[in-house]
């Protein structure tokens, strides 16, 4: 049984792209070459990787979607092979496939990682953001390592580190008239506009809180984007709620914004790193894990204001 390293690439390539045309723009390798790889492979290991659509692509097999996430740990154990030789020099290598959580990414990993790859220089670090059900997708199809994002809904086959717990607070506008209470409670504004950050799971965790108090929001204003629920309360006619604090107290038009606490027993939510249970981890993605670990505590969260 004959197959190589590059045949495997250009196979993941293709199934994370879906289509032959993309995975050749993102590689920079032919089209021919791409398909000549992944027929080969499927002629060495007598499977069928792909279904092909014409004229719309093509779909990983349920034998395809689990060959390219076996395809990915086998490269990565290359990648630990590299790191065992390089290590004899005293240097530790690798790569690490990261996704955050959109509304934590902005926040948190821009100094997160440029201080890791200070600290390990010989470690390649890729980075997206996506809501939680698609950094959780990517999980499973070996697109990603590792995920910073919420405890929500975490499936059984996911592993869950926990860093810090973040709680609740309201965000009004400095212009608001109850911005310089000392705190507030979801009564208190009940009579306000709301601005709801509407991604998948934020939605619901924000509204139960309401359901909880036996309250019914006036909901102002959706939107998929935090710049924009910022936005919007820093003009002073409205409120929302959120988790993380960003350092920056303003929305992108300048508009000064206050973070008060909010009354009431509502559950924080918990911050940490998600990955699949069973895989082997890296010596690159271990180093990763203990520096999120060292840098994400209660005392302090990358990019973010004080906790407490």
């Amino acid at each position: 049984m004959r197959f190589t390293l590059k045949q495997l690439e250009y196979f993941i390539a293709a199934g994370e792209a879906c289509s032959i045309r993309k995975a050749s723009e993102v590689i920079n390798v032919s089209q021919p070459a791409i398909s000549s790889a992944i027929s080969q492979l499927e002629t060495t290991f007598n499977l069928q990787l792909f279904i092909r659509h014409h004229a719309q692509g093509m779909s990983l097999t349920p034998a395809g979607t689990a060959f390219l996430l076996e395809a990915k740990q086998f490269l990565a154990q290359g990648d630990e092979l590299r790191n065992v030789a390089v290590n004899l020099s005293s240097k530790l290598a690798g790569s690490v496939q990261v996704g955050a959580f959109s509304v934590i990414a902005p926040i948190v990993m821009p100094e997160l990682i440029s201080c890791f790859l200070h600290d390990h220089e010989h470690i390649e670090v890729s980075m997206s953001e996506d809501s939680q059900p698609v950094l959780l997708e990517k999980l499973k199809r070996g697109a990603l390592d590792i995920a910073l994002t919420y405890d929500l809904h975490l499936p059984e086959d996911v592993d869950f580190v926990p860093l810090v717990s973040l709680s609740t607070y309201l965000l009004i506008g400095k212009k608001h008239p109850l911005s310089s209470r000392k705190s507030l409670s979801l009564n208190d504004l009940i009579n306000e506009r709301f601005v709801l950050l509407d991604l998948p799971l934020s939605r619901e965790f924000f509204l139960s809180m309401f359901i909880h108090a036996g309250l019914k929001p006036w909901i102002y204003a959706r939107t998929e984007h935090p710049e924009v629920v910022r936005g919007l309360v820093g003009r002073g006619y409205s409120y929302s709620l959120a988790n993380v604090r960003p350092k920056n107290c303003s929305s992108l038009d300048g508009s000064e914004l206050v973070y008060v606490p909010l009354k009431g027993d509502h559950p924080p939510l918990n911050l940490g790193l998600a990955m699949l249970k069973d895989v082997r981890r890296t010596r690159a993605l271990e180093a990763f894990v203990l520096y999120c670990q060292k840098s994400i505590t209660q005392d302090r969260v990358p990019g973010m204001t004080g906790l407490n």
